[in-house]
């Protein structure tokens, strides 16, 4: 599969699972996103990037630090949950959501950057960050947020075991996967974000837990990229591994998310 094709596949597991990632939001995506924009606050006045904003759980807080005086560009590929976005911000004319390709945008120069949960999915993680990077000013502000290794663990992993155990067939990982890996500690955000030329890097741990069930932990991976793992399997396929996706979850009450947020500068003129 080429990295089009992936990428064309991730949008439209979003796209498909719009309203099930909206559900999701006020219990995960809202949560981790206001912590993101707490531990790297913008200022009011400020300019802001956000990158992958999904809908708007860190573009929205970053909106209101930034105040009237200030702005906020959110982009995502999804429209399904940019209309979502654009529904929760009525409220705030200067945040503007955006259908655009981060690695095409040129706005700027901004002087803020975020991306919450999103580098991973960029065509290439390295390259596209390091372009975002440059639309920021000297001495800037870049914020990313990942998932720690097995941050998602309690509700993912029991799905790709639930698709082994009714295939017979391992998962195999996907790009978005492996380029995870590579920011999934502390010390792997900070060398990747020093990596990029950023100085004065931080990376503070996020933990968040909420509750779960079987039926809703199937609704989150259906809201989510994961829905791309069940795109060729036949109704009756995915019927069996929701079933035992189920047994698998039966005395799971709790999704502990775990995740990191790096923030760095640019270097001064």
């Amino acid at each position: 599969m080429t990295d089009s094709q992936a990428t064309a596949q991730t949008i439209d597991a979003f796209d498909q699972g719009g309203a099930l990632f909206a559900a999701w939001t006020p219990l995960l995506w809202d949560p981790i996103g206001a912590a993101t924009v707490a531990l790297a606050p913008p200022k009011p006045g400020e300019h802001v990037l956000d990158v992958c904003c999904g809908t708007g759980s860190s573009a929205i807080p970053a909106a209101h630090a930034v105040g009237p005086t200030g702005s906020v560009d959110a982009i995502d590929l999804s429209t399904a949950l940019l209309d979502h976005g654009r529904s929760r911000a009525r409220s705030l004319p200067n945040l503007r959501f955006h259908h655009a390709d981060a690695t095409e945008w040129t706005g700027g120069p901004y002087d803020r950057l975020q991306c919450v949960f999103g580098v991973f999915f960029l065509p290439d993680m390295d390259a596209d960050t390091r372009r975002l990077v440059g639309l920021v000013r000297p001495g800037g502000a870049v914020t990313v947020t990942t998932w720690r290794e097995g941050g998602v663990q309690d509700v993912v992993g029991p799905f790709f075991q639930a698709i082994a155990d009714v295939t017979g067939v391992a998962v195999q990982p996907r790009q978005s996967h492996n380029a995870a890996a590579r920011v999934d500690s502390a010390e792997k955000v900070a060398a990747w974000l020093e990596s990029l030329g950023l100085r004065d890097v931080t990376v503070h741990p996020v933990d968040h837990d909420a509750p779960v069930t079987p039926e809703s932990a199937w609704q989150f991976l259906m809201g989510s990229a994961a829905r791309v793992f069940l795109a060729d399997k036949d109704p009756a396929t995915v019927t069996a591994i929701r079933d035992r996706y189920t047994e698998l979850m039966a005395t799971t009450t709790t999704f502990h998310a775990r995740a990191l947020v790096g923030t760095g500068t640019t270097p001064s003129a």
